[in-house]
């Protein structure tokens, strides 16, 4: 087995905080004892706690996070580096051959698809949820229960494809809200009415209601269900499938599933 060796790096990227968004220093942590590994640098975030964030000692921490030290663990010709940044860069990176492998609970969506290669195996799944604040009366089970109303997306994510696929559908028909928010200026903004509503999942609507004392609450059905991959550079498929098999390995053990009870409650790995 692959010894662990934990090294913490903080770069200076600007301000720690960007308004309210709370964002944090870019870091970078890497892993791996072996000289003769090839390092591989993994863009991820550092804010989307409990997938991908830094801690108080500014040490990533996070499902997302672990998953890929036991994935490291399973492949000695490879040392995992972690470089964390705003989620807005990671892919952006990834394009510009800064990072090797992208790792921020990313579903699939065609667009991506076209310009990067996705894992074949997930290691999560994700469903997403309408979301508003309960005292306003109001309650949304479909997109189109949205139109004329204001929708919180970061921009480049999953919400933000899904809220502009429907618009280029419907006319423009709702008006998304692009932010970069943490947490409780989200929860803030719901309840202010900077936005009607945003799309969560059923576990950050219940993190938020009790972090946050509110009263979110999530539409009955998904709006869509999907697995969460790993993103690599396209033609990139000697880590590709280097990493698919290790999660392969990890599903069939248990330890995923463990992961995932221990960070989250439960188990969201199938």
């Amino acid at each position: 087995m692959k010894k662990q060796k934990w090294l913490i790096s903080l770069g200076i990227v600007g301000a720690l905080f960007l308004g309210a968004c709370g964002n944090k220093a870019d870091s970078s942590e890497k892993t791996g004892a072996d000289e003769d590994a090839e390092t591989v640098i993994v863009g991820t975030g550092n804010v989307y706690q409990p997938f991908v964030y830094l801690d108080e000692n500014n040490e990533l921490q996070g499902y997302d996070v672990e998953v890929l030290k036991a994935v490291d663990e399973k492949l000695p010709q490879y040392t995992f580096e972690f470089e964390s940044m705003d989620f807005k860069n990671i892919l952006t990176s990834l394009s510009a051959n800064k990072v090797r492998l992208a790792a921020h609970n990313y579903a699939y969506n065609d667009e991506r698809g076209e310009k990067y290669l996705y894992g074949e195996v997930a290691y999560n799944t994700y469903a997403h949820h309408i979301v508003n604040d309960e005292s306003t009366g109001a309650a949304y089970e479909s997109l189109a229960d949205l139109e004329g109303k204001k929708v919180f997306a970061s921009p480049g994510s999953e919400v933000a494809y899904i809220l502009e696929t429907y618009n280029k559908e419907h006319n423009q028909a709702i008006e998304i809200i692009y932010n970069e928010a943490a947490s409780e200026v989200l929860v803030k903004g719901l309840q202010n009415g900077t936005a009607d509503a945003a799309i969560l999942t059923k576990f950050d609507t219940n993190k938020y209601n009790e972090q946050f004392n509110a009263n979110l609450q999530a539409s009955n059905k998904a709006l869509k269900s999907a697995g969460i991959f790993f993103i690599f550079q396209k033609g990139d498929e000697e880590l590709q499938q280097a990493v698919d098999g290790a999660l392969e390995e990890l599903i069939d053990e248990g330890t995923l599933s463990q992961l995932s009870i221990d960070i989250f409650g439960d188990d969201y790995t199938k």
